[in-house]
């Protein structure tokens, strides 16, 4: 069963998403403990508007699935009580909710900006750093790619990325708005990553022309200068260069504030800009700049939940794409669940394909002499005898019927050597140790290559 917990700002204001962010250290200890006899397979996303596990649990027993849920918070927050506040901020959801739930974060659909077109590229960051932990699975992997198909066809299928939607941008735009007019104001952009870069070029576009690039990595601010006729100023300097700025905007991954209180209000003092009217943006989550900078007059903070307003101004012009994109999310998420539910299917007939694909193998090779066209030519053959049983099973999967007896016959016929008491197969395994096959049989004596008869290939519809 597929589950997913998710944290967003649908439900949960920034201070409280920050308490429940992960650091990179933290998500590799998650990575580490988060499987066990019953969740397989475990993926974290985690962006500046949501954090969301998902996991597959090897069994779709209620009680077995809420056990889950409930471990899985715990070693997300490290102890019982933390766990437990988690589970009452959190969505739950399940099977095909979670499903359609993570292609539609991926298409922009379930974004604070709507079409947000950052988030693709950083639900393609999760899956890596998930694959790089070894917790990502079978079917993971395919909700993953499932979801960044959706999101791509999204992209070129439908109008619902066109415009303005990222919230670096939203907050250039809303800057703009608050000023009337940018040509004479100090901008300083802390930070140049993605949505840093967002915020830097929608502010030269709105006509900034003096404008401060700040970053740890000092190349990256000169990169990004150079490219919105800006400068570049070392880290270190970024209080003072804030308290000579008009408008701050901070978007980096930091896990502690980087524009402090006491670091803002020295720079003023040196600047003699103490009581000059200043707008900071905070971007980042957890947040960046320490809401204690409110306390100094003349500075009006605003933060992710207060740019999400004019955010919802500017969706407006998006909303007759969601139609269309919610069709191919619907697409996608057909094919998904159609996959999985195959898996038991596909479960059983592994027996039966891998006794005829080694006897196949062995019968080419004797005939091509060559272990790459034997290879070709047996998996070719066993696709075409595979083709009816597979069909048969997959219609009695969506009949309801259980497929425990007809795996059982499998693994007797074709795989004496397994345990006499196989596994039962359940459409909520995500993967099934693969029988080991002997075939005990007599050698075939050599035979002249003029005497061999011609082989018989037989249709699909003579195995239905």
């Amino acid at each position: 069963m597929l589950i997913s917990i998710a944290i967003d700002f649908r439900q949960a204001d920034v201070a409280t998403r920050e308490h429940f962010h992960l650091s990179e250290e933290r998500l590799t200890q998650l990575y580490r403990t988060a499987r066990s006899e019953i969740v397989t397979e475990a993926a974290l996303i985690s962006t500046c508007n949501r954090t969301e596990l998902y996991a597959w649990v090897d069994s779709d027993e209620p009680a077995v699935v809420d056990r889950a849920v409930q471990t899985l918070a715990r070693r997300w927050m490290r102890t019982r009580a933390e766990g437990d506040q988690l589970l009452q901020t959190a969505t739950r959801r399940v099977g095909i909710d979670a499903a359609r739930h993570v292609v539609r974060i991926a298409a922009g659909l379930e974004s604070q900006v709507l079409g947000d077109g950052q988030i693709l590229g950083q639900l393609k960051a999760a899956y890596k750093r998930a694959s790089r932990g070894h917790t990502a699975g079978p079917v993971l992997h395919r909700l993953f790619e499932t979801a960044l198909r959706a999101g791509k066809r999204v992209q070129t299928e439908s109008s619902l990325t066109a415009g303005r939607n990222s919230v670096g941008a939203e907050a250039a735009i809303t800057a703009n708005q608050r000023f009337g007019n940018l040509e004479n104001a100090r901008c300083l952009l802390v930070g140049a990553g993605k949505t840093g870069a967002r915020a830097a070029k929608q502010l030269h576009k709105l006509g900034a022309r003096d404008l401060v690039i700040v970053n740890r990595t000092f190349e990256t601010a000169q990169e990004l200068a150079k490219f919105v006729g800006g400068r570049a100023a070392p880290f270190e300097t970024r209080h003072v260069e804030a308290a000579m700025a008009d408008v701050v905007i901070v978007a980096t991954g930091s896990e502690v504030p980087v524009i402090t209180a006491d670091g803002l209000a020295r720079g003023r003092e040196a600047c003699a800009a103490v009581g000059y009217s200043m707008l900071l943006m905070d971007l980042s989550l957890p947040r960046n700049i320490e809401p204690a900078v409110t306390e100094q007059p003349g500075i009006t903070l605003v933060d992710l939940d207060t740019l999400h307003q004019p955010i919802l101004t500017a969706e407006t012009m998006r909303r007759d794409a969601v139609p269309i994109a919610t069709a191919i999310c619907e697409s996608e998420i057909s094919s998904f669940m159609e996959w999985i539910a195959n898996m038991p299917a596909r479960d059983a007939i592994k027996p039966l394909r891998a006794a005829l694909e080694d006897v196949a193998r062995r019968e080419v090779a004797f005939a091509a002499k060559d272990a790459g066209i034997a290879e070709r030519a047996a998996s070719r053959i066993v696709a075409k005898l595979l083709a009816g049983p597979m069909a048969a099973l997959r219609r009695a999967v969506k009949r309801g019927e259980p497929l425990d007896a007809q795996a059982m016959m499998l693994l007797e016929m074709f795989s004496p050597a397994a345990a006499p008491a196989p596994r039962t197969v359940r459409a909520t395994r995500a993967t099934a140790t693969k029988p080991a096959v002997v075939l005990e049989h007599a050698p075939t004596p050599p035979v002249a290559p003029r005497e061999r008869r011609p082989s018989m290939v037989l249709s699909p519809e003579q195995f239905t």
